[in-house]
């Protein structure tokens, strides 16, 4: 019962710390890693010890499920640069400065530890840098490309952090031959079992009638695929990356289905993080408490790792930005130093680092609890400092004077796709119609949508359209919704400001369903 009371005071204290957030106008992911810090000084709150090999398990599906239900394969296709380069490549180079800076400053911990604290420490969170982004105002074509670097970056750092505790466990030399094979068989075996299970998820999908149901499914597939890929030893967060693209790919669902399912992990989202972060915040309590005198010794290795996560992210930014620069690659970033500077401040470590740490048997590596207290420091720094400083950085950088900062321009034509496309079924059946009623429907569909028109439709015109061309109304908004789908698959646009404009004609889809 004990247990359950501190899960329940977790729910409620997430929901309060992200309306405080709201309200305030700072992102909740910072506000839920400073109430996790100040569970340490907090008393009388009861010890609640998570098993270490059910944290990621637990905690990792959901929210990267999450995350990679927004994207397509066009943008996958598009940013495959900066999946490689960011998502990849530079996790293993930050793994290696850590682990030898690690090494210097904590000898005892040898080679397979450091490089277990590296691989702990590489990756950004996606899910604080998405929260974070949106408030601070960060222009689209880079939330982009930090949205990419976190679909697959927990892969890269979760293989070298197996291999290496694999390794240690067994008392065997690291080797570098070894992690390159397992890293590659872990990634092909993932991307094969993660295409069947999102074929086979979609096909079953669209199978069911009942909404419910069909969140419920899409509420399994994450836990399922994870469990298989990991029995399979091959990474679970690339299966699951390539099962929810895969699924959102093949899968029919109406409007309805669309509008619940985005609330319903919005949801998710929230309250797997909340819970995350408390529960991980009273196992690191108990660190801090069992550290004892090299607290202090602890924090300051937290900062020297804090700067050296910012320093190689800085360097390596700015070679991939002249990268950019010399191919002439657009809709990418970074392409100026503006850029560089806000994508190296936006490295924000979160749940995975602390889930990694926290992972680690007690009786296998070394300073155990040293490493979760390192972990804490790395996680205020660099996610506390930049959530709370983002957005008077954007104003110094005047990234939003870029073109189409806000994806104002590209909304605007995805408006326009659907817009003409609706119109061109009215224009179709255009001799069933009164007098009108074309013009009628398409002031309102513009105004709707968000499409300039000269007309305007007040609300008797509407009342009388709807009388008329309630069948073709349907017809014409299902051609505009489907115009908007084919459109989410295509290279070069984001699917995240395409699913903003479907989120408007799904509505009036329900809203003329129900009238």
């Amino acid at each position: 019962m004990e247990a359950l009371l501190v899960v329940m005071g977790v729910l409620l204290a997430t929901m309060i710390v992200v309306a405080i957030g709201d309200r305030i106008g700072l992102p909740w992911p910072v506000l839920l890693t400073l109430v996790a810090a100040a569970t340490m000084v907090l008393p009388g709150i009861p010890e609640l010890k998570i098993p270490p090999e059910l944290i990621l398990p637990i905690f990792i599906p959901p929210l990267l499920w999450a995350l990679a239900r927004r994207t397509s394969w066009g943008q996958i296709k598009e940013q495959r640069a900066t999946l490689l380069s960011l998502s990849v490549l530079l996790v293993f180079a930050t793994t290696g400065a850590v682990a030898g800076v690690s090494m210097w400053l904590l000898p005892s911990l040898g080679l397979a530890g450091a490089i277990i604290l590296g691989a702990a420490l590489a990756p950004p969170d996606p899910v604080a840098v998405d929260a974070v982004a949106e408030p601070a105002g960060v222009p689209r074509r880079l939330t982009s490309t930090l949205q990419s670097e976190g679909l697959f970056n927990d892969a890269a750092s979760i293989v070298a952090f197996h291999v290496a505790l694999g390794a240690l466990t067994a008392g065997e030399d690291l080797s570098f031959q070894t992690g390159i094979e397992e890293f590659l068989y872990s990634a092909v075996v993932a991307t094969v079992l993660g295409l069947v299970i999102g074929f086979c998820a979609a096909k079953l999908t669209d199978w069911m009638h009942s909404t419910v149901a069909r969140n419920a499914l899409s509420w399994v597939i994450p836990f399922v695929t994870y469990v298989v890929a990991e029995e399979l030893h091959a990474s679970g967060v690339i299966a699951i990356v390539i099962a929810a693209v895969e699924m959102n790919s093949r899968v029919s669902v109406n409007a309805e289905d669309r509008l619940t399912g985005h609330a319903f992990w919005e949801t998710v989202e929230m309250l797997f993080t909340g819970v995350a972060f408390g529960l991980i915040g009273l196992s690191v309590r108990d660190a801090v408490n069992e550290v004892g005198s090299e607290l202090w010794h602890a924090v300051f290795v937290g900062v020297v790792l804090s700067l050296v996560l910012i320093v190689v992210r800085f360097a390596w930014m700015w070679l991939y930005c002249k990268w950019n620069i010399h191919k002439r690659r657009k809709n990418v970033a970074p392409l100026r130093l503006q850029e560089v500077l806000l994508l190296t401040w936006a490295g924000m470590r979160g749940l995975v680092t602390l889930a990694l740490v926290l992972s680690i048997p007690m009786d296998v590596v070394p300073l155990h609890h040293e490493l979760t207290v390192i972990a804490l420091v790395v996680l205020l720094i660099t996610m506390v400092l930049p959530g709370l400083t983002l957005p008077w950085l954007m104003r110094q950088l005047s990234l939003e004077r870029g073109p189409d900062a806000h994806g104002d321009i590209a909304r605007a034509a995805l408006s326009k796709r659907a817009h003409d496309a609706a119109v061109e079924v009215l224009h179709r059946h255009a001799e069933e119609l009164p007098v009108g009623t074309v013009a009628s429907f398409q002031a309102w569909l513009s105004r709707e949508i968000g499409v300039e028109h000269v007309d305007v439709l007040d609300d008797e015109r509407f009342d009388e359209l709807r009388r008329h061309v309630a069948g073709i109304r349907a017809e014409a908004l299902t051609a505009a919704q489907q115009e908007l789908l084919d459109a989410r698959q295509e290279r070069g646009i984001d699917p995240a400001i395409v699913d903003e404009v479907l989120h408007t004609v799904d509505r009036m889809i329900v809203a003329s369903r129900r009238h």
